[in-house]
């Protein structure tokens, strides 16, 4: 039976997409740097080998995400009133169509590996569920082998207890857990001022973006 990988985003447009990055960043540099993040995250499902669904919050512009992930076996529009019950509703639809394993990312996680995507499908072979933290307190995967509702719900998102409060959600519903590696995601501008760091001297498509974003932005600001 055969996985699959399911990247869940918006839309990368201006003064939709990465914008509590503003204003280190201009609204089209966010939605610039959201564009890298994607080129680098299909880069590695591409290869991982699994079949990838793009699930995008529905907005005009949406019709570019072909050309970032054109091997996607499927484009799905997000339905639901709220994050959680529109990643459940991925997961569903997805698993409804006679995958094992489903595994659904982020799309702020542009150092996610193949490495990333593997540990949450093994953590599958002997877990219910798998959830992969980021360093502040949420989480960029997770992963079932059935749709499971309760993982989403009564979830404050962008609070510093989501992984926390998931997991606890899960051994509530007597489900079995199983964790994937951690990985960093990018939401502040102290997060991509990192993030420069540890890409420095590397060629991913972020590297290159941030490279030539900060320095645009430090320039304008000397001519303040």
């Amino acid at each position: 039976m055969k996985d699959a990988v399911i990247c869940f985003t918006r839309v990368p447009v201006p003064g939709h997409t990465k914008t509590r990055l503003m204003p280190l960043l201009a609204k089209e540099q966010c939605a610039e740097l959201h564009t890298a993040f994607l080129y680098d995250t299909s880069e590695v499902c591409g290869e991982f080998g699994c079949d990838t669904f793009i699930c995008f919050e529905e907005g005009a512009g949406w019709q570019a995400l072909r050309g970032i992930f054109p091997y996607a076996v499927s484009m799905l529009p997000q339905r639901g009133y709220g994050l959680g019950e529109r990643m459940y509703n991925a997961i569903r639809s997805v698993l409804a169509m006679g995958y094992g394993k489903c595994v659904l990312i982020g799309s702020d996680i542009p150092e996610i590996t193949a490495a990333h995507l593997q540990s949450g499908f093994d953590a599958l072979e002997s877990a219910d569920v798998t959830l992969g933290p980021t360093e502040d307190g949420g989480y960029y995967l997770v992963g079932m082998k059935k749709p499971n509702k309760a993982v989403f719900e009564k979830q404050e998102y962008g609070t510093d207890s989501v992984y926390d409060n998931a997991v606890a959600a899960v051994k509530e519903a007597g489900l079995s857990f199983a964790p994937a590696m951690m990985c960093r995601d990018v939401d502040t501008p102290q997060d991509l001022m990192e993030l420069k760091k540890r890409l420095c001297g590397k060629s991913s498509r972020t590297a290159q973006c941030i490279d030539c974003l900060l320095y645009t932005s430090d320039a304008a600001d000397d001519r303040i």
